[in-house]
């Protein structure tokens, strides 16, 4: 998993689809890529068994040749593997965003405003505070706090999934609490 820092989450907030659907994009081009080198090394597979079943290419040239065919081959696996790491990194960091997302998205209601407007909506920071009608130094905790409990859940450990019913626990539990009171 990523390792990430406040100021991190506050980056990926303000650009998150920018990069998701980069890393998305980037991530399609390497299936093409591997899609290509697959059938290169099926291709270069068939004609090298042809070549050397062929009779009077015993020569030297017909040597040169599949040692040419030979090291192509072996060139092409070379790429099949990097393309193939390269997508397992894009992976991780596919999963990393939407891990974030979902810290995100978990937040209290307050909070989750305050980043949504202020990162996400990319309002000015002033505007914001104004219109919260807190003094600036609460505002400015509920910011924060708001951040360090995106890197609390982040950092967690805990699958995503817990994370996603403990949350809903918690509201299922103040929806039952309110609706007991109104009775």
């Amino acid at each position: 998993m990523y390792e990430l820092d406040v100021k991190d989450i506050k980056e990926i907030l303000m650009e998150y689809k920018s990069i998701r659907e980069q890393t998305r994009q980037q991530i399609l081009d390497l299936y093409q890529d591997l899609h290509d080198t697959d059938v290169l090394i099926e291709v270069i597979s068939i004609r090298k068994n042809k070549n050397s079943d062929m009779p009077g290419i015993k020569n030297g040239a017909g040597q040169d040749l599949s040692d040419i065919v030979l090291r192509h081959q072996r060139q092409l696996k070379n790429w099949y593997k990097e393309i193939s790491y390269e997508i397992d990194i894009l992976l991780k960091k596919e999963e990393m965003l939407h891990r974030l997302w979902i810290c995100y998205r978990l937040l209290p209601e307050r909070q989750y405003q305050v980043i949504t407007e202020i990162y996400v909506q990319k309002q000015p920071w002033k505007k914001v505070e104004g219109e919260s009608k807190e003094s600036k130094s609460t505002f400015l905790r509920l910011v924060n706090r708001g951040l360090l409990n995106i890197k609390k859940m982040y950092d967690s450990g805990y699958p995503n999934e817990y994370l996603l019913q403990h949350s809903l626990q918690k509201i299922t539990k103040r929806e039952e609490d309110q609706a007991e009171r109104m009775e």
